[in-house]
């Protein structure tokens, strides 16, 4: 055989080949993507005088909600107009800031309906209670110590928290139908029942489609905020709070990007007290990943630092969340970096302290931010944690709990064991 015939053999099964795991690929994606799988009802799209509850039967048949103010008198009944077994009911024409009780049936799926209620959004609250978790899709020991945590701190009372954030990489390893199950509506089923999730995709959540499947998000400012057109970044308005989400994975994170263009509206019309950015990919960490490398995560963290902290600092975002590294990182009040880590000096500390900031209830633009990654709620790294505008980071599992009220916002490191690792309080005066 010559060595032309060699080389087209050659080159016609590495094509085959490629062709072959490019298909089966492709089948593979589809399959974890779209799985059919039973599901419990869970909470979505919250507004002040509405919320979307959905869930997944054996067999197609027509489901119902019953709801009301007390749980003992579910008086009102929606049902489906048509059947399904992909079910989805809206509660329209509800009280802002109000509490229900609710419980859904369907024939072919046990139901528990131990304990749900939820809570509309609210125009004003005196204190609010967060529990923001990162990286948490991976089921096991470590995930339910966070939890419990979490539970300890709150005295086993689910009602002392208000909303629940959820900062990506929500179904290891690969955001499949089936993972999406086993990682957060079991293990977390008692707060399915009460709370949306409100939840950013994470790397891990985009290697298959499920996510925004199994998620509706508001796309219209129904939550508050500007419409955005779009279910991966939009706000939500809920007391005291401006809660902005950002897909930091699966869109553009250019300059004039449509998520860049509306993020500058949507804080530019923002009338809360606080603001509050959540994303997976961190524009700095010196964790499990490297924001200096231009290659790591497909320089996405490079992206949300040079395009998208300007933003930030020009309309005085308070605090910005992310994950995606497994550990606990924060910086002090910080503005205008944009650079590799090398570039960061005491010019871009605003105040220079651990705890105790202050800033303005009305100037906000330039004001400074401060970053914490918290992508430890199920996962650990090994890592170095050196970077020079993060100063308070460590390699340790846990959570963090939000505080607000008009005019404070706490946040507080909970770790594994229950521990209050770290802590910081922004204070805004007049």
């Amino acid at each position: 055989m010559n060595f032309k015939k060699i080389i087209k053999i050659t080159t016609i099964t590495i094509v085959a080949l490629v062709s072959l795991y490019g298909v089966g690929r492709l089948i593979d994606v589809s399959y974890g993507s779209f799985l059919f799988v039973d599901r419990q009802p869970y909470l979505n799209m919250q507004t002040k005088n509405s919320v979307r509850i959905k869930w997944q039967t054996p067999e197609v048949e027509i489901g119902n909600v019953a709801y009301g103010l007390s749980k003992d008198s579910l008086t009102n009944v929606l049902f489906e107009q048509t059947p399904s077994d992909k079910h989805t009911i809206t509660i329209p024409r509800l009280k802002e800031c109000t509490k229900y009780f609710y419980s859904v049936t369907s024939k072919s799926l046990k139901i528990d309906n131990l304990g749900r209620s939820f809570k509309t959004l609210c125009e004003t609250q005196e204190k609010q209670r967060l529990w923001v978790i990162g990286d948490s899709g991976e089921k096991g020991k470590r995930q339910k110590r966070v939890y419990h945590s979490m539970l300890e701190y709150i005295n086993y009372d689910l009602r002392k928290l208000d909303m629940w954030v959820l900062l990506g990489d929500n179904a290891y390893s690969s955001g499949t139908q089936k993972q999406f199950n086993k990682t957060l509506f079991k293990p977390y089923i008692e707060l399915v029942k009460r709370y949306v999730p409100w939840a950013v995709i994470g790397n891990h959540d985009a290697r298959r489609w499920a996510f925004y499947d199994i998620f509706d998000f508001p796309t219209r400012g129904e939550s508050g905020g500007m419409a955005s057109g779009n279910e991966e970044f939009y706000s939500v308005d809920n007391g005291n709070l401006h809660l902005v989400m950002l897909d930091s994975e699966t869109v553009s994170l250019s300059k004039d990007s449509d998520m860049a263009n509306w993020l500058r509206k949507d804080l530019a019309a923002n009338t809360k007290p606080w603001v509050v950015v959540a994303f997976h990919s961190p524009p700095y960490t010196d964790g499990g990943h490297k924001s200096d490398s231009l290659f790591d995560s497909l320089g996405n963290m490079q992206e949300m630092r040079e395009n998208f902290v300007p933003i930030f600092d020009e309309f005085g975002v308070d605090l910005v969340l992310n994950g995606h590294s497994h550990g606990y990182e924060r910086s002090k009040l910080i503005l205008n970096h944009t650079g590799k880590s090398e570039m960061f000096s005491k010019t871009n500390i605003l105040q220079d302290k651990k705890t105790d900031y202050t800033k303005s209830l009305t100037d906000k633009k330039n004001s400074g931010t401060i970053y914490v990654v918290a992508g430890s709620s199920s996962k650990l790294d090994g890592a170095t944690y050196n970077h020079p505008a993060l100063p308070y980071s460590f390699g340790v599992m846990g959570s963090l709990i939000l505080e607000l009220t008009p005019t404070t916002l706490t946040s507080k490191f909970l770790t594994i064991d229950g521990k209050i690792a770290d802590e910081f309080k922004i204070t805004k005066e007049n």
